[in-house]
């Protein structure tokens, strides 16, 4: 039976989202570099062998409590007939940090996911680097069409299960207007007035705004209607005609408010959605807002936030609060 080793590696992640990578001393200029980390002594636990390489390589106490492991693989390095290692990968949120490298290194540097990494790196650890990516939901920024882009004309998605994204993008339309611009937003399946109390604020203060959509919230009972309709899908046409009206008025501006989760409910196909974008004016930005966005609309994105659900008080018994919640 052939004898295996554990290594843990920790991807170390600073305030800025960076990973931490190292290189080992003696390796020539092309030598790959890899997250710090490296094999357990006899007697040690897992985290008790990270907490160790990264003292010794690092000169840094981490409190591995906080470490989450999300990848593992079993392999041999590229650079000889090394014995075989189980690779178990480990994330680690870190705080801004001076690093002192032990004499096995001469070099770190900090690697942004978000970016093309050019570093060379060994097979196991690129593998590990993607999963990474795949687990925070990180795409890479690599857009070449958008070098030296200005000004208005980009498409951003904000998604996720959390409180914030309707918010976020108030917040957008009203930094847009005070530079002058031209604003609409389409709120799809969002009809009803007595709900949305920031509606009268934005046309005052001349965004053009459009309902669409069933008041799904029952005014006597106050039970919301999850219901899928006929209603429902013709009125998701309605909301797409809508932003087409916007784009020929040249619009600088347009939200498509929770067209995400109204694609993903069924009331409209992705298909006629992206049919839309590329009608899509080149000096109009477009703000798609809504949870589980289709992945046709991430592929189109150049900004995608993810507002996460951590804690919230509706869980607790609280019910949505007029001012704050609606």
């Amino acid at each position: 039976m052939e004898k295996k080793f554990v290594s843990n590696k920790a991807f170390l992640v600073n305030p800025q989202g960076k990973i931490l990578f190292v290189r080992h001393t003696g390796k020539d200029a092309n030598a790959s570099y890899e997250p710090p980390g490296g094999r357990m002594d006899a007697g040690e636990t897992l985290l008790e062998g990270l907490q160790r390489e990264l003292r010794e390589e690092l000169g840094l106490d981490v409190d591995v409590s906080k470490a989450r492991p999300f990848y593992a693989d079993h392999y041999r390095f590229e650079d000889g007939d090394r014995d075989a290692v189980v690779g178990i990968f480990y994330l680690i949120p870190i705080g801004d940090v001076s690093i002192r490298l032990s004499e096995e290194h001469t070099e770190h540097v900090w690697i942004d996911p978000r970016q093309e990494t050019t570093i060379p790196m060994f097979e196991a650890v690129r593998c590990a680097l993607e999963a990474y990516r795949t687990s925070e939901g990180i795409q890479i920024a690599n857009d070449r069409d958008l070098i030296g882009h200005q000004g208005f004309g980009l498409i951003q998605v904000i998604t996720g299960n959390g409180k914030g994204k309707t918010t976020s993008a108030t917040g957008l339309m009203v930094r847009a207007v005070g530079a002058a611009k031209k604003v609409g937003v389409v709120y799809f399946d969002k009809g009803g007035e007595s709900h949305y109390f920031e509606r009268d604020i934005l046309r005052n203060l001349g965004v053009d705004l459009v309902a669409t959509g069933r008041d799904r919230i029952d005014p006597v009972t106050g039970r919301f209607d999850f219901s899928i309709q006929d209603v429902d899908r013709a009125e998701a046409v309605r909301g797409l005609l809508e932003v087409q009206r916007m784009f020929d008025a040249g619009y600088d501006l347009i939200v498509l408010d929770e067209i995400n989760s109204t694609t993903d409910l069924g009331m409209i196909a992705v298909e006629d959605v992206l049919v839309l974008l590329k009608k899509k004016p080149a000096n109009t930005e477009l703000v798609l807002t809504g949870r589980n966005v289709p992945q046709a609309f991430r592929d189109r994105a150049h900004l995608i936030s993810e507002v996460g659900l951590k804690k919230h008080y509706f869980y607790s018994g609280v019910k949505a609060r007029e001012g704050i919640d609606f």
